[in-house]
């Protein structure tokens, strides 16, 4: 095969003996991407009931008469080409087979409308993300088809010069431009999150486990009881570093102080995680150029599995993801000062997470980037996890985190040590535990989005280990295997690092350019597709976040109920003690001593609850309370909130009891 210019224009010549089978092959092709534009304009058209219950229950359309009609138009310009072919003969032949070639993706077009049914998504995850990560590779493939083409009809001379032009103008804009997209994209994405997980607050409909909990902690750091909360263990003395080790929230201690509240918690989350675009950009730019790099950083904001760790209350662990990239950034730019400043805010940040940086050491040893540096880091978050996880975080106190692994319990012992013997003694039974469809649903949802870049070389799945570790292996809590829990920030890291180093060894290797265009193009449909499904940014009809759920739109009555409640809270006063319900909890979180039912709280100031949660249990809880101490109606909202204070006495009392259905003990005088 040969090229040569005619006309201006550059075509590749076949050799004779193949040009007949090449052409045939052409037109074939013509046909079957006619057809998948056929398909997906006919879908596309469809009413959106009609489409969905066609993907998720196989009901035809009402209008399925018109499939006929659109399948023989697709054959159209295959026809077009066959005639052209008949009266041009040979000078048509070259300029078929190029036009196929540029079509080629168009060719996976009939599956667009299906991709982006998130109803399908979501009711068939598994057989979502299986055809989402093939649909992923043969765009890829195809891509490589027509940008291989597309580059060789830019080497004819009618497109030199304006192609000349383009590349003058975007090599001066570029420099601008790039960054401050990757701004705007950091700003819109802390914006936007930050605005609904306060709007979602204030729809009352965060919960004590886990804002409530974080909450107070914040609160009691800044007023000198460090990690101590009574939300999360009750009354007593407790230490909060028995459950995770967080020794940074007394570094964010200064910032909350600004506003003590729960939605200061939430601001910060988001804007930690858009502010996160900055150095995964800075990094992505020590081996791509700027548009790759972009690409990745619109990827990262729209990742579905970070929205889900964002909308769930607050954490420390997705805050991570900040701390990681710049990391990241400092070991591939060699400035020492700022991984180690990183590193020990990483250590800080929580314990597992030194399990995350082991592992990195272990793979900037093996691959040889940093050799020294990646043993230095190894050994030290190895020393670190063992001296946090097993002498500290004992010594504050118990805790269960260890059963999410109890399946892996040897001989029925508990505890992190008889996981690890049941993996080194018996591994066919622990790998029996990871093969499961959960476990493969989560893992797609992680790596198709990406094509599958992270695990495309070997190496790279040294970083997924520790996600896997906290995620995958685990056996006995389902929200480690959902992408709507904070757990996913154990794998986003390294997902993204990972992703930005296999497209710095496509762009290395053979038809790098070629390859490098393609596998970002199918990124971007992949990631668009999974986003929509799943994502809170693309399509809100159907987001979870956390245990239920988000709902972005505040009605005139949630706004109304939220007023109401703050108009009950504003008076109980801040030193005060409360026990109240687990969704009420996070808004009288920020004070030393706030409880939730869960517990037996013993005396406290007062009582504030929602007549929306008392039922069952909770109900003869209160009547036993209020049976053992003398509370009195100290305020009441319009319709569903009320607050009782130790020791009040009150004429609306009695009514307010009856209206929750709590009846008292009556008891006896003593003779």
């Amino acid at each position: 095969m040969v090229a040569s210019e005619s006309a201006g224009s550059t075509v590749r010549v076949l050799p004779p003996a193949d040009r007949t089978q090449h052409t045939i092959a052409s037109l074939f092709a013509l046909a079957l991407i006619g057809q998948s534009l056929a398909q997906f304009v006919y879908y596309a058209r469809l009413p959106a009931d009609e489409r969905v219950v066609h993907f998720t229950q196989n009901a035809l359309p009402v209008s399925s008469s018109s499939f006929a009609l659109a399948s023989t138009l697709g054959f159209l310009p295959a026809l077009f080409s066959a005639l052209s072919l008949l009266g041009l003969r040979q000078r048509t032949a070259p300029f078929i087979a190029s036009a196929a070639r540029v079509a080629a993706p168009a060719g996976l077009a009939f599956a667009l409308p299906a991709l982006f049914t998130w109803q399908l998504g979501q009711q068939r995850p598994i057989a979502y993300l299986i055809c989402l990560t093939l649909f992923g590779f043969c765009l890829e493939r195809l891509l490589r088809i027509c940008i291989a083409e597309l580059i060789v009809i830019a080497g004819g001379k009618s497109v030199r010069r304006p192609l000349a032009f383009a590349y003058d103008v975007g090599a001066r804009v570029t420099p601008i431009l790039a960054p401050l997209v990757v701004v705007l994209a950091g700003v819109g994405y802390a914006t936007y999150t930050g605005f609904f997980t306060i709007r979602h607050h204030r729809q009352i409909l965060t919960s004590a486990f886990d804002l409530g909990i974080f909450d107070n902690l914040m609160y009691n750091t800044i007023k000198g009881r460090f990690f101590q909360s009574p939300v999360m263990f009750g009354p007593g003395h407790h230490n909060s570093l028995s459950t995770h080790a967080e020794y940074a929230m007394v570094l964010f201690a200064p910032l909350y102080a600004l506003a003590p509240r729960a939605e200061t918690l939430l601001l910060l989350q988001s804007v930690f995680l858009g502010g996160a675009v900055i150095p995964l950009y800075l990094f992505a730019r020590t081996m791509l150029s700027r548009w790759p790099a972009v690409v990745l950083v619109l990827a990262y904001v729209l990742f579905a599995p970070l929205h889900g760790a964002n909308f769930y209350d607050f954490h420390w662990l997705p805050l991570g993801v900040f701390f990681y990239f710049w990391l990241f950034y400092g070991i591939a730019s060699r400035k020492t000062w700022l991984s180690v400043l990183m590193i020990v805010l990483l250590f800080a940040l929580r314990e597992d997470i030194a399990v995350g940086l082991a592992f990195l050491g272990v793979f900037l040893f093996v691959t040889g980037l940093r050799v020294r540096f990646g043993v230095t880091l190894a050994l030290a978050a190895a020393v670190w996890f063992v001296i946090d996880k097993f002498v500290i975080m004992p010594w504050a106190g118990p805790w269960w985190f260890d059963s999410m692994y109890n399946e892996l319990f040897a001989d029925g012992k508990t505890g992190y040590g008889n996981v690890v013997k049941t993996l080194l003694s018996n591994p066919f039974y622990a790998l029996s535990t990871f093969v499961r469809g959960p476990k493969l649903t989560y893992a797609l949802h992680m790596l198709a989005p990406l094509v599958l870049l992270p695990i495309r070389r070997l190496p790279f799945l040294l970083l997924l280990v520790p996600g896997s570790v906290f995620t995958l292996m685990t056996t006995g809590y389902w929200p480690t295997l959902s992408i709507a829990f904070q757990y996913t920030t154990h794998w986003v890291p390294f997902l993204f690092a990972t992703t930005a180093m296999s497209l710095f060894v496509i762009r290395e290797g053979h038809q790098g350019r070629v390859r490098l265009l393609a596998v970002l193009g199918a990124l971007s449909v992949t990631l668009l597709s999974h986003s929509f499904n799943f994502g809170a940014v693309l399509q809100r009809d159907s987001f979870v976040g956390g245990f239920g759920r988000v709902s972005f739109e505040l009605p005139d009555a949630a706004r109304k109920r939220y007023a109401d409640m703050l108009s009950v809270v504003g008076k109980i006063p801040r030193e005060a003690s409360v026990v109240s319900t687990e969704t009420l909890n996070p808004h009288i979180s920020a004070r030393k001593e706030a409880y939730v039912f869960r517990y037996d709280v013993g005396p406290v100031d007062f009582v504030f609850l929602s007549d929306g949660e008392v039922s069952g249990d909770l109900r003869n809880t209160l009547r036993d309370k209020f049976s053992r101490e003398k509370y009195g109606l100290f305020a009441k909202g319009e319709r569903e909130f009320f607050l009782f204070k130790r020791g009040y006495e009150s004429p609306e009392t009695e009514a307010a009891l009856q209206h929750l259905g709590i009846h008292l003990r009556v008891t006896p005088e003593a003779p």
